[in-house]
């Protein structure tokens, strides 16, 4: 059995009170709607683009495992993005990611089948995460047959190592919006869009000081010319 799961940014601190309440939230709408019925009543269907849809959508999920893979990987993320940009870049960072994914799936599929599930905003502040902080190290917990630790990874290898998973994923379901369980297409766009905002936004809702400029350090002796 191999098992990892993110558990942040090593170095991390603030409290992420959104990522915590659309953490809580998920939780809530799970234990309310855990019958198919009502599942499929708050996901979104594709050829409809109900707006509404696109926000409970994400945060119905079809099983425990589905819930809470989808929070950790939400909560490793997010909460360090939140916690190092303003509350209006976090937001809307959000509601991008919600529009983005749901309506790239529409475009991308040709049959009505509703999806749920918070991944396509996971993926969204991933890239964000991965284009900031690509050389920052995460704390993984890891379990593989009779080991039990926690290692530290660098952002960019283990980020880019799931999206190498989720392509080789998509490829084998058929290369095709309609293939397979897991809604690949969310994942991808959410990706994209999440690494966009990060380059046309950051610094305008950033919190962070900016990193202090290096001076280049200049010798007594003066060079020849040639």
């Amino acid at each position: 059995m191999f098992l990892i799961v993110p558990l942040g940014k090593k170095g991390s601190n603030g409290i992420p009170i959104f990522t915590l309440f659309i953490c809580v939230a998920c939780v809530i709408v799970h234990v309310f709607a855990r019958a198919n019925a009502d599942q499929l009543a708050l996901a979104f269907y594709p050829d409809q683009l109900d707006p509404l849809k696109m926000f409970t959508s994400v945060f119905t999920h079809t099983d425990s495992w589905h819930l809470l893979g989808n929070l950790f990987f939400f909560y490793c993320f997010a909460r360090t993005i939140e916690t190092r940009i303003s509350t209006s870049g976090y937001l809307l960072a959000f509601v991008v990611f919600v529009l983005v994914t749901n309506l790239s799936y529409a475009a991308a599929t040709k049959e009505s089948i509703p999806t749920v599930g918070l991944s396509g905003i996971v993926w969204g502040y991933m890239g964000m995460f991965l284009f900031r902080y690509p050389k920052d190290d995460i704390d993984c917990f890891v379990w593989w047959l009779w080991i039990v630790r926690t290692i530290e990874i660098p952002a960019f290898l283990f980020i880019l190592a799931f999206l190498a998973f989720d392509i080789a994923a998509y490829r084998n379901s058929g290369g095709n919006a309609d293939g397979g369980a897991v809604n690949h297409v969310v994942h991808f766009s959410g990706f994209i869009a999440g690494a966009l905002y990060k380059l046309a936004f950051w610094n305008v809702f950033s919190d962070e000081p900016p990193e202090p400029k290096r001076r280049p350090i200049y010798g007594t002796r003066r060079a020849r010319w040639n």
